[in-house]
């Protein structure tokens, strides 16, 4: 009979059993036993053999005997608390240009003097063609049936704000400055688009709203909570 081999762990070199998983010393898995080749009346054996190389336990270094390497920290060091670093402006400033900048000034005294001469000949407009059906002047009708007269040209001023803010976020003349209402509900827009007659119906106020406000605001803004933007440029790809 053929003694069994002697096997040692190849990190520390401790003797080990032929039946040993791992190192007792050291730790380190072991490889299992080779098992002898199987005899030639094997057949079943032969069948499931696998012929490839056995394999090798890894070469590491014994776990519990390396020193372990001394750092000195001092007691002021551990007990200091290190200041943050403030953030790079690089990583701010993406941030700040992604922000819609308000409207101006100027943009919105543009839009609301252009739209009160708008509904002031829209309105002369919707009491001169019924006074004409009639053959009356306008100002007969307007004095004969201002009951009548009065809820028609609310209505007819309304509609003619209401109408383009619902559909496209813009009043008749937010477009050509370059000014919109950054809001996406309909009903949020009915109402901007009658304060905002109001606004333009008493233009003066509303300027003076704008001269004496810190941020610019229309009576429109001031009343409603909501504010006009900027349209964004389209950017290029």
């Amino acid at each position: 009979m053929s003694s069994s081999p002697r096997r040692t762990c190849p990190s520390c070199q401790t003797r080990l059993s032929p039946l040993a998983a791992e190192c007792p010393e050291c730790g380190l898995a072991l490889a299992p036993p080779r098992q002898g080749r199987p005899l030639l009346f094997q057949a079943s054996a032969l069948a499931q053999a696998a012929f490839e190389p056995p394999p090798r336990a890894l070469t590491a270094p014994a776990l519990g005997r390396v020193a372990p390497v001394a750092v000195e920290v001092s007691l002021d060091e551990l007990e200091r608390p290190r200041p943050l670093a403030p953030p790079p402006a690089s990583a701010i400033q993406p941030t700040l240009e992604t922000q819609e900048p308000a409207a101006s000034f100027w943009p919105l005294v543009r839009v609301e003097a252009t739209e009160a001469l708008l509904l002031a000949m829209a309105q002369g407009l919707a009491l001169l063609l019924p006074a004409w059906a009639l053959g009356v002047s306008p100002a007969r009708l307007f004095l004969g049936a201002w009951p009548m007269v009065v809820p028609y040209l609310f209505t007819t001023s309304w509609m003619f704000f209401m109408a383009p803010l619902v559909l496209t976020g813009q009043s008749p003349m937010m477009g050509f400055f370059g000014v919109t209402l950054p809001e996406n509900t309909p009903e949020r827009r009915m109402t901007f688009s009658l304060v905002h007659m109001l606004s333009v119906a008493c233009f003066p106020l509303s300027f003076l709203c704008m001269v004496l406000s810190p941020r610019h605001q229309t009576l429109a803004e001031l009343l409603s909570g909501q504010e006009l933007l900027a349209r964004p440029l389209p950017r290029m790809r």
